[in-house]
């Protein structure tokens, strides 16, 4: 036969289990006529005449012979299409076996042979997918309505530029096939000849059978304008349990219901058995494995994630926060940056400020600190099988950086010209044997260093603008500032003494307001709330001192203490760090809390650490010197665009956009200093769908 081995090895296989003839009671009267009609001929028949079991064998033969005469008698079946017809030809045109010219015993062998070709066919038939089978009864009707090649090659290629990330990789590849046979018979070439250009493409060797697969694959496209329906692993997927709408509710349910981080597939496996499906009243066949629980955490929308940092959102949005960074820091850096020199572009392009007179131009510092240790390695590495990494359990010696950054020098550093460096920065070792922790006299310290340095680099033609993030640390006041709730109730007594004030505008009593207010007695001693608050024209008869043990959250004048801290004085105190800027004719501004997106030295450490655990540590000094190297080999341009990203956040939450809306937009426009409008459209058409 003229297939290959493999299909020849197939069809040996799938004989083994036929069944005679004889089995169905036909004995030994059955008689195999094989009429072959030219081998030229398109359409070879074979004849198949069954005789009846009651006819003699000498009768039979008569029988036999007079088939063509009589086709009712006998019964007849006919086979279209026998391919194998012109392989058992002799080699002549045409040739043709009777039972009128020969005898029953003659014809035996060619009718055996011809039973196997018959045979063989209905094998092939049978092994015909069932998408075969029906484009077979679908052509018989004809070819009307069938589209040409033309609009079925634009119909693949809007499928694989439509669902491409949806279909599955065998659909993508049959769509690619579709798509090179459509131009190919486009050009005019032959769908034989296009089916075996493709096939040799895909296929080593003989691709002939899967040519023929190809032009099948064609065939059903034409016909019905779609691939052949996917039937792989069906039934498997049919039994699914979490096919159930009320399983699949229930489990969402569940996993909600959980904090976030516990959801594993081991605990979906144990709530299946203990609490969802006794529920449900449903007992399983066999119990619910911890792989397949895993299958089920991907289809119901968990995914296995690598945890890594970003935008804080806890308090992001909280009331006071928003309040802080819509109406006092984002107004007041929107008149800072008019002063300010922008990159703009992905060349950052230099653009300075237009200044009006009298204003001078103002020059950003970013401002964090951030520890390295010298265990820090990196979290993946490349090794060989049954290899191990063999590490240290602590994470070793503490490296404390505090920095500053600015867009247009990188890092706050003067070197003048005989080579002598002066550095904003400040590296301590804090630990048991090595220096104390970072407290507010060290920053104190260094913010005087980066304002020297920063004079010295820009003379008086730039302000330095000193941004720093919103903690406890940086707010700290001065001894002797006003604190309310650290005074008593009478004056003396174990109080700090507290510097002298002017009464407030906004005082009740108008003819109080602008009078200067001592803060101490006469002789000396510190005065209490009861005194002060009378001068300022309060009435306190009957009122407590404080509240235990703190005020009310929606307090309302329940102590003298609370009146008192509400007082503008007391209340618009800056901190020392403050005050120490702006007595050297500089500005300071604090972030809003848990905002560290908008501080793009927090880009920077990561950029420096990442860099820092790939490099290899063999001790502490190493580490040292790691840190110093990473610190230094950040290039400006990076630093810009941290600082560039950190703009368009400002930018975002200036247009009314807040959490993942703001991180969207600021990603969408990269290379920009500010959100476009072209984001904002964007944006808005998303949340109209």
């Amino acid at each position: 036969m003229s297939k290959s081995k493999r299909t020849q090895k197939r069809y040996k296989k799938q004989w083994r289990s036929q069944t005679r003839l004889d089995a169905f009671g036909f004995a030994n009267d059955i008689t195999l006529v094989v009429r072959w009609v030219s081998v030229f001929d398109s359409k070879p028949t074979v004849t198949l005449i069954f005789c009846p079991q009651s006819a003699t064998k000498a009768k039979s033969e008569s029988t036999c012979a007079t088939v063509e005469a009589q086709p009712q008698s006998p019964a007849r079946v006919t086979i279209p299409r026998v391919r194998s017809a012109s392989v058992l030809s002799t080699g002549s045109s045409s040739w043709s076996t009777d039972c009128e010219d020969h005898a029953c015993a003659d014809v035996a062998p060619v009718a055996a042979e011809s039973a196997r070709v018959v045979e063989h066919e209905f094998e092939c038939l049978s092994d015909a997918e069932a998408w075969e089978e029906e484009l077979e009864m679908t052509t018989n009707g004809g070819s009307d309505g069938i589209r040409g090649w033309v609009d079925l090659r634009n119909q693949i290629r809007a499928d694989l530029k439509r669902k491409g990330r949806t279909q599955s990789l065998n659909q993508i590849n049959q769509l690619l096939i579709l798509s090179n046979f459509a131009t190919l018979r486009l050009q005019g070439v032959s769908r034989t000849e296009a089916s075996l250009q493709i096939a040799k493409q895909w296929r080593d060797g003989d691709a002939t059978y899967f040519a023929r697969r190809i032009r099948m694959l064609a065939h059903h496209y034409e016909v019905f304008e779609q691939l052949p329906q996917e039937k792989r692993g069906g039934a498997q997927n049919a039994r699914s349990l979490l096919n159930d709408k009320a399983i699949q509710s229930h489990c969402r349910l569940w996993l909600s219901n959980l904090p976030t981080g516990q959801v594993t597939p081991r605990t979906l496996q144990q709530a299946m058995h203990t609490v969802i499906l006794p529920e449900l009243g449903i007992i399983p066949k066999h119990p619910i494995s911890e792989r397949t629980a895993r299958r089920w955490l991907i289809r119901l929308g968990w995914r296995c994630t690598i945890i890594r940092k970003g935008v804080y959102m806890d308090g992001h949005e909280r009331e006071d926060v928003v309040k802080y960074r819509m109406e006092v820091f984002l107004p007041a850096m929107k008149e800072f940056e008019k002063h300010m020199v922008h990159f703009e572009g992905p060349d950052l392009h230099w653009v300075e400020p237009n200044l009006t007179v009298g204003k001078r131009k103002v020059k950003a510092y970013f401002h964090d600190e951030c520890c390295f240790h010298a265990n820090d390695n990196a979290n993946s590495a490349w090794l060989r099988p049954n290899e191990r990494i063999l590490r240290k359990k602590g994470r070793g010696h503490l490296i404390h950086v505090s920095d500053f950054i600015t867009s247009e020098d990188g890092r706050l550093v003067l070197q003048d010209k005989s080579g002598n460096v002066e550095d904003a920065q400040r590296i301590i070792y804090p630990g048991v044997n090595g220096d104390g922790w970072w407290t507010h006299e060290n920053l104190m310290e260094q913010v005087k260093s980066a304002i020297t340095i920063h004079e010295k680099v820009n003379r008086e033609e730039c302000q330095a603008l000193f941004i720093f993030d919103n903690s406890s640390a940086h707010a700290s006041l001065p001894p002797d500032a006003l604190q309310a709730f650290d005074m008593n109730k009478g004056d003396g007594g174990k109080q700090c003494k507290q510097c002298d004030t002017t009464i407030p505008q906004s005082n009740p009593d108008s003819s109080k307001r602008g009078h200067v207010q001592k803060m101490t007695t006469v002789d000396g001693k510190p005065r209490g709330l009861q005194s002060v608050l009378e001068e300022r024209g309060f009435d306190v008869h009957g009122l407590r001192a404080k509240c235990a043990p703190v005020c009310p959250f929606e307090s309302t004048g329940c102590c003298m203490a609370w009146l008192l801290s509400q007082q503008d004085d007391f209340c618009n105190q800056i901190s020392m760090l403050e005050q120490l800027i702006k007595d050297s004719g500089h500005e300071c501004i604090f972030l809003p809390k848990f905002h560290c997106e908008l501080n793009p030295i927090e880009m920077y450490w990561g950029w420096c650490k990442y860099r820092y655990r790939q490099a290899t540590k063999v001790n502490f000094a190493a580490a040292k010197e790691a840190v110093l190297d990473v610190l230094d080999s950040c290039p400006l341009e990076v630093i810009c665009r941290f600082i560039n990203r950190s703009y368009r956040f400002m930018s975002a939450y200036r247009l009314g956009l807040s959490g993942r809306a703001a991180e969207w937009a600021v990603h969408k426009q990269k290379q920009h200093r500010q959100v476009s409008q072209h984001a904002m459209m964007s944006i808005e058409a998303v949340l109209d769908n």
